[in-house]
């Protein structure tokens, strides 16, 4: 009894170093085991004079202090627990809704596209069916007897007759008009040197109109007995025996062999007709075009006129200063009519008159 009254009575806030006798009576009364940490914190606490109720095992007092933070932690982690869970259902709940609302958008979405794509395939077939419709009747209505061909009408024609340019084209009477071969006639045409150009209408429901421009024979060349007949862009149009009032070209190189109706002459040939063509235009210009029989254009440098009514030749040179030339040979031909000679305008008429030589 006087122990424990002697225990009872201790200051264990006020713990003095020198109170030894209650030291060693504490240190009987205290366990045998303890451990080492425990003695290193008494004896720091007795440096200090304070005891650490928390760090310190103290007989009769029960430590509580650990117990109720640990309370307060698991009340922490069920509480954030709560709210984890709370906010996973929500985000749940969330994804869901939206789920259920991206479904909805899809599904309102195909439905319209399916209706669009059904309103389009109506719409095509319904245009197709049309379509259709009109291109039977067309074709009803374009091979029906209506259309069949009554007349047929030529224009621009003069060297060659209606019924040759018809019997060409192969566009018959009674024919639909839309069963011809329209390019075809007119390749057909064309086959005819004398035909420059064709033009093929059809004058609804039961005419066809066949406008050509023709070739004109400009020159002869001789060939043999007969002539051939050529016109002004070197294109041979006829072989004939029969003389045209147009002048005769000599001194061509183009060959016997290439002599082919619708073919045209060697270019240069062709070449020395363009200067042919530019004399003709200014004698015709000065009123002695139809005086002109014969042009000679072996020699380019010196073309040779033939006046054969008036027995007269004219030397021109070159294609240089033609109407000057023209009009010298002009003067001559009024001044010496009736006298058969030659005219000399192939030299420079600026510094040399023109000369006339009579034949001796």
């Amino acid at each position: 009894m006087k122990k424990a009254k002697e225990i009872t009575n201790l200051n264990l806030y006020n713990f003095n170093a020198d109170d030894s006798e209650e030291k060693q009576k504490i240190k009987k009364v205290k366990p045998k085991k303890k451990t080492a940490k425990k003695n290193s914190n008494v004896k720091n606490k007795e440096e200090n004079g304070k005891f650490d109720l928390n760090n310190e095992i103290v007989i009769g007092l029960p430590k509580i202090e650990n117990k109720v933070s640990e309370k307060n932690i698991n009340r922490k982690t069920k509480n954030q627990y709560k709210t984890n869970k709370k906010t996973k259902t929500k985000n749940k709940k969330k994804k869901s809704k939206n789920n259920k609302k991206a479904k909805k958008v899809t599904t309102k979405t195909q439905v319209e596209t399916k209706n669009r794509k059904i309103k389009r395939n109506l719409k095509i077939a319904k245009y197709s069916f049309l379509s259709i419709g009109t291109i039977a009747i067309i074709i009803l209505t374009m091979t029906s007897p209506l259309f069949n061909i009554k007349e047929i009408i030529v224009q621009g024609n003069s060297k060659i007759t209606r019924d040759e340019i018809i019997s060409l084209s192969q566009i018959n009477v009674e024919q639909n008009t839309y069963k011809t071969n329209m390019k075809k006639s007119k390749k057909n045409i064309l086959e005819n040197p004398y035909i420059k150009t064709v033009e093929i209408k059809r004058s609804l429901p039961s005419t066809v109109i066949i406008k050509v421009e023709e070739r004109k024979t400009a020159f002869m060349i001789e060939y043999g007995n007969g002539y051939i007949y050529v016109n002004n862009q070197g294109y041979i149009l006829e072989i004939s025996a029969q003389k045209l009032e147009v002048p005769i070209i000599q001194g061509t190189e183009t060959n016997v062999e290439e002599f082919v109706p619708g073919s045209r002459l060697t270019k240069n040939d062709l070449e020395k007709m363009s200067t042919v063509i530019k004399i003709m235009e200014v004698a015709i210009n000065n009123e002695i075009g139809g005086l002109i029989t014969r042009i000679d254009i072996e020699n380019k440098n010196n073309y040779k006129i033939l006046f054969e009514t008036e027995q007269k030749v004219a030397y021109l040179g070159d294609e240089t200063d033609l109407n000057t030339k023209i009009l010298s040979i002009k003067s001559i031909i009024e001044k010496e009519k009736g006298v058969a000679g030659e005219i000399f305008v192939n030299s420079d008429l600026k510094d040399n008159n023109p000369v006339f030589r009579q034949n001796v």
